[in-house]
């Protein structure tokens, strides 16, 4: 009995060494495991950043701070402006003073030089170098002639179609740097479709375009201008029939509406001072009231 009692002792306090061994080991092995991070935390992240995201789309709708960026911002003058106008200053050529004016004008108005005149050259040249595009201002007969004369270099009726290119072609050569041509008077002239194709074939040969002064509702001018793919447009507007600054006004905001609802206008005008002095006030403020003043080749093109 002793013996069997002392195998049981034995046998107990093995058991018990055994089991603190295996509690040691295992304290070990879970002090060495890194703790997982907290639970709630990805939680809140995953569930608040989906819900910021529709914010980066609105931002960029706004217009960008004037003092963080570069380029002007958005307002009246860089408005989405799909209206387009051009002008063009008719009957230049010895009015040296009309010519510095205008030259002086940091816009693309366009302008018509009369030919065969003293300063002819000279005015182109001045008004091409202050880059402006300049027309000849083409003498072409009106109803009336000879009582009612254009000028020299004129285009008539009675003329044969080798007459009517040799004198469109000493025009030109004295309006040295003219992209295009229109019509001086004319409204006869205009209104014959044989003149107007003699006319269009030395325009086409040159690369030149053609703008319907519309001295005339009978102008066959486009129609012969088309016929021998000379790039055409016609005049909307006289800026000046009525020489008033208020009148003058109208006229250009005329030019505007019809721009507005129907695409590029061309509106015709003349050196007279009052002109000069509307436009003075009208073209820095034509970007603010929804519109682009381009060239006439723009127009035509």
């Amino acid at each position: 009995m002793a013996r069997s009692k002392n195998w049981v002792s034995r046998l107990a306090i093995f058991f018990v060494f055994l089991s603190l061994v295996f509690g040691v080991l295992l304290y070990r092995s879970c002090s060495r495991k890194t703790p997982p991070p907290p639970a709630p935390a990805p939680s809140r992240t995953r569930v608040h950043e989906p819900r910021r995201t529709p914010a980066v789309p609105r931002d960029r709708t706004r217009p960008a701070p004037r003092t963080t960026t570069s380029t002007p911002p958005e307002t009246p003058e860089r408005a989405a402006t799909s209206a387009a106008i051009a002008i063009l200053i008719d009957d230049l050529g010895n009015d040296a003073a009309a010519v510095d004016h205008i030259a002086r004008w940091p816009f693309p108005v366009s302008v018509a030089v009369l030919p065969e005149l003293p300063a002819s050259g000279d005015t182109a040249r001045t008004l091409e170098r202050s880059g402006k595009q300049v027309l000849l201002h083409l003498p072409m007969e009106p109803r009336g002639f000879p009582g009612v004369r254009p000028g020299p270099g004129v285009v008539l009726r009675s003329q044969s179609d080798e007459e009517i290119a040799s004198t469109l072609q000493n025009d030109l050569d004295t309006v040295p740097g003219a992209v295009g041509v229109n019509n001086h008077m004319g409204s006869a002239a205009t209104a014959d479709l044989r003149v107007m194709r003699a006319v269009a074939g030395v325009l086409a040969g040159r690369g030149l375009f053609f703008v319907d002064s519309r001295t005339t509702g009978s102008s066959v001018a486009l129609e012969a201008a088309r016929e021998a793919r000379v790039p055409s447009a016609s005049r909307r507007v006289f800026l000046d029939d009525i020489q008033k600054e208020a009148a003058i006004e109208d006229s250009l905001s005329q030019l505007i509406s019809h721009a507005k609802r129907e695409g590029p206008a061309i509106a015709i005008g003349h050196p007279y001072p009052t002109t000069l002095a509307v436009l003075d006030r009208e073209l820095p403020r034509l970007a603010a009231r929804g519109v682009r003043l381009v060239t006439i080749g723009e127009v035509v093109k």
